[in-house]
């Protein structure tokens, strides 16, 4: 073999050598220099205002999170909508796994049904519910009434005199309005607010008699106001002298859950963390989590993605019907 040849062959093999070890690194690079979820805070959508129950129950339990996590879970408030808002802006959020969605039944399940949204609940992925509340009927510890028969009394003697707040047309709050006043035969002005706070600032003001409403935020425990009721079938176990509405007579028990949902795509690895975070946080501060979470109103009650699934798919169904019954379904 010619010098020629040869050093054509031993050139042509270095370049093939070269060429080879440029292709591993192209395809190393990636899982050398990825970076381990999470490597940064996470951005914690909060559908609701700041200082309701969906804002203090979460916050609860995104503090213990965090020691399992290795990063702070930093709240970001987006009300609006009866959450749709912050479920529309999660659902096309960078399914990156720092964007985590604090959800309820209403922007999740019954805002898709009850009016257009660019959103649907198969655009987000939960890692579980992680608490539960009824809806309440909340007055000024110095109202005239002392339950909900005395309520309901008053507001068929003189319909329409009694106004009522929530925190939102078309959520499940308003729901029970509706079917308490069918289920009655009595008549409520409804006045809607766009968060649990400002629906019961509108009670401490005078602006209305009662708020149907989630936790109130503590204000039981100050003692400046009252639950009369809890849309419910039987009572909380850390709230045991609040009558349920069935207690009352009416046939209404509709719960608010709430629960942690990412977009639809994020790595299956970072959706893994945030359940196990979630689960270890449960295990390791279980006391601790349920009495913060009852000061807020609220029943600290863990749920894997899957049970929290068949929940969902419940209510779906029964939302679906009662809003059929009510004429609200979206056109």
């Amino acid at each position: 073999m010619s010098r020629r040849n040869r050093f054509g062959l031993g050139w042509k093999r270095a370049t093939g050598t070269i060429l080879s070890l440029l292709i591993m690194a192209m395809f190393a690079w990636p899982a050398a220099g990825a970076e381990k979820y999470p490597a940064r805070p996470i951005n914690l959508i909060v559908a609701f205002a700041p200082g309701g129950a969906a804002d203090l129950a979460s916050r609860v339990v995104a503090d213990k999170m965090a020691e399992f996590l290795g990063q702070p879970l930093i709240s970001q408030y987006k009300p609006g909508g009866g959450g749709s808002l912050a479920a529309g802006f999660a659902a096309k959020a960078r399914p990156d796994g720092y964007t985590v969605l604090v959800g309820s039944e209403t922007p999740l399940i019954l805002s898709p049904i009850v009016k257009k949204v660019d959103y649907k609940l198969d655009d987000l992925t939960t890692t579980g519910i992680f608490g539960e509340t009824p809806i309440w009927v909340v007055v000024k510890k110095d109202a005239p009434w002392k339950n909900l028969a005395e309520f309901v009394a008053e507001a068929k003697s003189f319909p329409g005199k009694i106004t009522v707040s929530s925190y939102g047309k078309l959520t499940i709050a308003d729901f029970v309005i509706e079917l308490l006043s069918k289920q009655a035969g009595i008549k409520l002005t409804h006045v809607p607010y766009k968060a649990t706070p400002e629906a019961i600032s509108a009670v401490l003001g005078g602006h209305a008699q009662a708020a149907f409403t989630t936790g109130a935020g503590g204000l039981l425990e100050s003692g400046v106001i009252r639950i009369l009721a809890e849309a419910s079938d039987q009572r909380i176990e850390s709230l045991p002298d609040i009558p349920t509405f069935k207690e009352s007579g009416f046939a209404i028990n509709i719960t608010s859950s709430y629960g942690l949902c990412v977009p639809k795509g994020t790595p299956k690895e970072a959706v893994e963390r945030l359940i196990q975070a979630q689960r270890k946080a449960f295990e390791k501060y279980k006391k601790e989590i349920r009495e913060n979470m009852a000061k807020a109103e609220v029943w600290a009650h863990l749920m894997t993605p899957q049970e929290t699934m068949e929940k969902y798919r419940r209510d779906y169904q029964i939302y679906y019907k009662l809003a059929e019954e009510l004429g609200v379904l979206a056109k």
